[in-house]
């Protein structure tokens, strides 16, 4: 089961245009057109401390927010499509990037890319809530079904990952959790943190633990994923 195109329902936080630099947004907020009624999965993500970093100084400062991506897979871990990307995460266009361009990004999510057909929509990040939904859950059969988020910020150094270990990137991409029900009415769910991408993007795999990790876990202060019928 694959779904060929993902419909985003914006009300807050989604903008087309693109950013300024590395895992950067500078947007002005351009709300989308998507899903708002009938069953559909809605992920509500609210900013943190840690979302947004000024980097450089005036006139040539400029703002860097989290790099987002979020899929959705059977109970037993079967990729069936991606709900949302930022569109930098989407296209690769990374600034003052090297020819690999930065695929510390948004490791696991890019792996799960390049072995699908997966197309998708994507949008920036802003300083503002993100909250958008997605048709998908139309098409699905009754069961239960998980989303995983992957999320990343560049310049998130810290003591254990510092810009001589780990450059531009700081802390690994994080990796979420939420399990809901489709098929019995509402279900809600928090994202809960299950591991990190590789800091310096060589594979897809997810490393459990979130050792040395501390800022990149407050990019966002509550992360909810719904399963809506109405």
């Amino acid at each position: 089961m694959r779904i060929s195109r993902i419909i985003l329902s914006a009300s807050l936080g989604i903008a087309l245009a693109s950013g300024a630099s590395s895992c950067a947004g500078t947007a002005s907020p351009k709300p989308s057109s998507g899903t708002r009624t009938g069953p559909r999965f809605v992920l509500s993500l609210e900013p943190g401390p840690e979302y947004a970093k000024t980097m450089g100084f005036f006139p040539f400062a400029y703002t860097v927010w989290p790099q987002v991506a979020a899929w959705l897979e059977t109970s037993d871990g079967a990729f069936i499509g991606t709900l949302y990307v930022t569109s930098r995460g989407d296209r690769g266009e990374w600034r003052a990037a090297p020819k690999a361009g930065r695929p510390e990004a948004l490791p696991v999510w890019n792996r799960l890319r390049e072995s699908s057909t997966d197309a998708v929509s994507s949008a920036t990040t802003t300083e503002s809530s993100i909250n958008f939904g997605s048709g998908a859950a139309a098409g699905l059969v009754p069961g239960t079904y998980v989303i995983k988020l992957e999320t990343n910020r560049s310049y998130d150094w810290n003591a254990a990952y510092t810009k001589d270990n780990s450059g531009v990137n700081g802390q690994p991409s994080i990796v979420y959790r939420a399990e809901l029900i489709v098929g019995a009415g509402m279900s809600e769910a928090e994202f809960v943190p299950i591991g990190t991408g590789a800091v310096d993007g060589a594979d897809g795999d997810i490393r459990p633990g979130l050792v040395g990790v501390d800022s990149a876990l407050r990019l966002f202060s509550s992360m909810k994923a719904s399963y809506l019928t109405e």
